[in-house]
């Protein structure tokens, strides 16, 4: 489904972002990439859906490089950001996206996730008078709506109340079972270590561990003991105790 091959990203000569990197996604799998905050995670996401130009290496969905128009059709990608067009109402959005995926807006669908995001009473009023976490929402929306091949999701969660985040839970597990494939990018290694089935721990732009979460549990404690690793957590301990 997805082939990332050796791809390398600078901003400037001497920071390298992305450094070598590669791995695969399959159908129906979902992947979590991980890593502390400028690790590189969003960066290799804007590579991979081509909202920046790889330096090296190939990006591949389905056999076809990532830059060809009808790729980027088969990949949904839910930003951390919301900036959303507030001049729309929440149905507007909708329909306006699913027309540019070339998909059929199933109105009924639509108002059930309405109901489980509770915006049933918000969808007709304009974005502009949403809060972060229904924008948010809407997003999420979107994207099982349009049920693209790759669904990527960029911190997408934060924000959000109890009761969507355990709906979306419910409704990324679907998704799967209908053969989307989703990469779920986030520095919460809680939820990771709760939702997660297959984990990428990046960090200074190189993968430090591709693996199962079942195998990574056999061989760790958990994910966060793997991450105070990566971070020198006990030299950082150390410091802040003599120093603080």
């Amino acid at each position: 489904m997805l082939v990332v091959k050796d791809i390398n990203y600078s901003y400037h000569k001497k920071f390298c972002v992305i450094k070598n990197l590669s791995f695969e996604l399959q159908k129906g799998e979902f992947l979590t990439i991980a890593g502390p905050n400028g690790s590189g995670k969003t960066t290799l996401i804007k590579l991979i859906t081509d909202l920046l130009k790889i330096q090296g290496g190939e990006v591949k969905v389905e056999g076809l490089s990532h830059e060809l128009f009808q790729v980027k059709k088969k990949v949904v990608y839910l930003s951390s950001e919301d900036y959303l067009p507030e001049f729309l109402t929440g149905f507007e959005y909708l329909n306006m996206l699913c027309e540019m995926y070339d998909c059929f807006l199933n109105e009924e669908a639509m108002d059930r996730l309405a109901t489980y995001y509770s915006l049933d009473l918000k969808l007709h009023e304009l974005i502009e008078g949403y809060s972060h976490g229904m924008k948010k929402k809407i997003q999420l929306m979107s994207g099982f709506l349009i049920s693209a091949p790759l669904l990527i999701i960029d911190e997408t969660l934060n924000g959000i109340d109890v009761e969507a985040k355990e709906a979306t839970k419910l409704l990324l597990k679907q998704y799967q079972k209908k053969g989307g494939a989703i990469i779920f990018c986030t520095h919460d290694l809680e939820l990771v270590e709760e939702i997660g089935e297959r984990v990428i721990l990046i960090n200074k732009g190189e993968i430090h561990i591709n693996s199962t979460m079942s195998e990574l549990m056999r061989e760790h404690q958990s994910l966060t003991d793997v991450f105070k690793q990566l971070i020198n957590y006990e030299e950082m301990k150390d410091e802040i105790a003599k120093h603080f």
